[in-house]
């Protein structure tokens, strides 16, 4: 070869280099001007909004939460973020009924004196008790009866109701079951039981007319309306009064009970008075929120990447208001915000994303149960779906993995290792989970997705699960925002991988 065809060829492959070199450093600048559009003022801006009483804690079908899908909505149209819902629209409709409680009701021990007359002690809510927020309306005043876990079982040998009479009689229980295992098999044949749904309408096939769960004294919609049962969670001091002067604890028997699989109901003796207002509304629709970024590639485009999280909280007992910051306000901003810089940033993306934010977790998981018997995507198109729940407080991050997509969580730590840099657990599943779900993740999960979830551990504020003061001011917009560029960053090294390792 002569010497000018050498110096010509060199001086091509030069031209080439400088111009790949120019296009990936162009790309990498495009790509961190939109990384560092992500701030913590805007986190918090728009945690302050969906935290404000103009959306009364989003509970599932009532206007406030309708008008907080909206509001999602909007955000996204404003980001060019494109409809994946019903009918060209953000929106995925349900049929959900709901329960409006209209005052913090009453809880009540009646305490007989030597003369004859009886003095109430009233508690108060939240700090002994929480209304029922899927009570129904009335009042009961009746002996309390000790149930245990209000469990009838009959295929397993098991009825704390055995022996008992309970009508008209007001039921004390506890969560859960006897059976704690929730990593053996033999845990799925107790797995009903564990429902507070459950519980609820076992207690009203006995015949009771009110209903006490030791549930944290915290709010809890997730049991059924039942017209003729009133509810409400207790705490410590009115659990420690019924229990006073018997010679037994709560505790103790359920430790017997675990031990043995026998019951240890009995009638307490003592008597109270529980009352509940509030209005059911069994017209209620709500919906899960769906936005998309279609994918590029004519092939890949095809496949989805999910990323989800509940839209929905507790709502307002009657003065008490549950804003929903921590729980679940943190994930969805965080969602807000990757998507706004992924839509924004005008970068190219191979795969499909959808950002989905989930109504009625709060009230059984039902956003993502309609989800995944009606997707947007098929499951096999489905890459992963990602769950995000009560990710604002901490000072890491963690991102976990079912075994059928744990090589995925490479994109989230090299994402981290290169431009975040906070300490990262990363984990996989082991081995099958037979328990009651409590996420949506879960949902997704027993539902055959691969899914995975991203959290951020080493909280530094104090959490009110489901109590007022979770509101804005329960989270740390700085963890936040560096969650939603973890999701940025993996989100385009994912999407435009030509083959993705799971």
């Amino acid at each position: 070869m002569r010497k000018g065809s050498k110096r010509f060829i060199t001086l091509l492959a030069a031209i080439a280099c400088s111009v790949l070199t120019y296009a990936q450093d162009a790309d990498e600048q495009l790509l961190l001007k939109h990384f560092h559009s992500i701030s913590s003022e805007e986190i918090a801006g728009w945690m302050a909004e969906i935290c404000s009483p103009e959306f009364n804690g989003r509970l599932a079908g009532t206007p406030e939460y309708l008008a907080a899908a909206d509001w999602v909505a909007g955000k996204m149209s404003e980001w060019g973020v494109k409809p994946a819902g019903n009918k060209g629209t953000y929106y995925q409709w349900f049929d959900h009924p709901y329960t409006v409680v209209n005052d913090q009701g009453a809880l009540q021990l009646h305490l007989p004196q030597k003369d004859g007359k009886t003095v109430m002690k009233s508690y108060s809510a939240p700090s002994d008790y929480y209304p029922g927020m899927n009570s129904g309306s009335g009042e009961a005043t009746a002996e309390v009866v000790w149930v245990g876990y209000g469990v009838t079982a009959p295929e397993l040998n098991y009825d704390d109701y055995k022996g008992l009479d309970v009508r008209g009689k007001i039921v004390l229980m506890n969560r859960d079951v006897p059976y704690k295992d929730v990593r053996n098999p033999e845990y799925a044949k107790w797995v009903r039981y564990c429902y507070h749904q459950y519980k609820s309408e076992n207690a009203a096939e006995h015949g009771a007319a009110g209903m006490l769960y030791i549930d944290g004294n915290s709010a809890n919609p997730n049991i059924s309306y039942l017209e003729n049962l009133v509810v409400c969670g207790i705490g410590p001091e009115p659990l420690a009064d019924i229990f006073a002067g018997l010679g037994k604890e709560n505790k103790t028997l359920l430790e017997q009970i675990d031990k043995t699989f026998k019951p240890a109901s009995f009638s307490t003796g003592k008597t109270m008075t529980v009352r509940a207002n509030t209005t059911r509304h069994p017209e209620g629709r709500t919906c899960n929120v769906i936005g998309m970024i279609e994918g590029s590639d004519p092939v890949l485009k095809d496949e989805v990447i999910i990323i989800g999280g509940h839209l929905d909280a507790v709502g307002n007992a009657g003065g008490l208001l549950v804003a929903g910051g921590y729980d679940n306000a943190s994930g969805i901003i965080d969602i807000m915000a990757a998507a706004k810089a992924l839509s924004e940033s005008g970068i190219k993306l191979k795969r499909t994303l959808l950002f989905l934010m989930i109504g009625a977790e709060e009230t059984g998981l039902r956003g993502s149960k309609f989800y995944t018997k009606n997707p947007i995507f098929p499951k096999e198109k489905t890459v992963t779906y990602i769950n995000l729940d009560m990710v604002g407080n901490g000072t890491g991050l963690a991102v976990s993995a079912s075994a059928t997509c744990s090589g995925l969580t490479d994109y989230f730590t090299r994402a981290n290792d290169k431009y975040i840099h906070r300490p990262m657990r990363v984990s996989t599943s082991a081995g099958s989970f037979y328990g009651r779900p409590r996420s949506d993740g879960l949902v997704f999960l027993a539902d055959g997705f691969r899914t995975m979830s991203i959290s951020a551990p080493d909280g530094v504020k104090p959490v009110y699960y489901h109590l007022p003061g979770d509101d804005e001011t329960a989270v740390t917009p700085e963890i936040m925002e560096d969650v939603a560029k973890l999701i940025y960053l993996s989100f385009i090294d994912m999407a435009n991988a030509y083959t993705l390792n799971y």
